[in-house]
């Protein structure tokens, strides 16, 4: 484990039988993100696995034809997001594959992307005590496997923000290599009144390790590239939100409850002394 900054934490963690070991406990890695920190863990998933993703998904979205219509979180599909999001209000520009229905995807394509996302479901599940398996369940939190693009010349997400439970730790999978595959753009985090970018941290195959709640955002791409849907150039990510489309959604008011957290317990303990 090593401190990057204040709150920055790198920790290793190796590949072993499809799953990721880190080098400290589920419960210690928790531990610094709830306090809270970001965790950058060096996966140790192959390249050529995260590459592959990349690969079938830029090929699958080229035969399927992108969504232009309201999402359902029932099924496969990508679309082009260039609007102000319904539920974060934040606004968007990337193109983004959401495989809410991953199991009904065809052999070679779905074997493909749980190559990866079977162990970053593992490992989530390790993190926050959890057992659960993709499918999905109206009426109730589920998987919603996501790879993002973020294409060069000026794609961004804005600043947002998640409701803490059910998810608890959000997780942001490197697919390819800053500095090499992509020059600009990286996910930003506001703790304490303190801007933290993690841009030019977080190599290929290293996940982001966030609590939920934090205010975020991705910075953009820069505009020194020609912006081209039809490019795979560009950031490539890997997430896997769980929580239940039609349930509550993040409050209005930023941050969504952590610092306000953490002034109570500062406050019982100061009154427990």
């Amino acid at each position: 484990m090593k401190e990057l900054s204040k709150y920055l934490i790198s920790v290793n963690a190796t590949f072993v039988n499809g799953e990721i070991v880190p080098e400290i406990p589920y419960e210690e890695i928790m531990r610094l993100v709830n306090e809270p920190k970001i965790v950058i863990v060096k996966s140790g998933i192959p390249e050529h696995l995260l590459k592959n993703v990349i690969e079938s998904t830029w090929s699958w979205s080229q035969r399927v034809p992108a969504s232009e219509v309201p999402d359902t979180f029932d099924n496969n599909q990508h679309k082009r997001r260039l609007h102000i999001a319904r539920i974060q209000q934040a606004p968007q520009l990337f193109h983004d594959h959401t495989f809410d229905a991953i199991k009904d995807l065809e052999g070679s394509f779905k074997e493909t992307l749980l190559t990866v996302f079977d162990p970053l479901r593992t490992f989530w599940n390790n993190l926050t005590g959890n057992k659960e398996e993709y499918g999905i369940r109206k009426g109730q939190p589920y998987f919603h496997p996501q790879v993002t693009h973020y294409p060069l010349g000026g794609s961004f997400f804005g600043r947002h923000w998640h409701p803490l439970n059910p998810q608890k730790v959000g997780t942001i999978l490197a697919l390819n290599k800053y500095g090499r595959d992509y020059h600009s753009g990286g996910t930003g985090y506001i703790i304490n009144d303190t801007v933290i970018e993690t841009e030019g941290f977080q190599d290929v195959g290293d996940i982001i390790l966030f609590r939920y709640d934090l205010p975020h955002w991705v910075s953009p791409s820069s505009f020194a590239d020609r912006f081209n849907w039809n490019d795979p150039a560009g950031r490539w990510v890997a997430i896997l939100p769980f929580y239940d489309p039609w349930g509550q959604p993040a409050e209005h008011d930023e941050p969504q409850g952590w610092k306000q957290h953490i002034n109570a317990s500062n406050e019982l303990n100061t009154v427990a002394v």
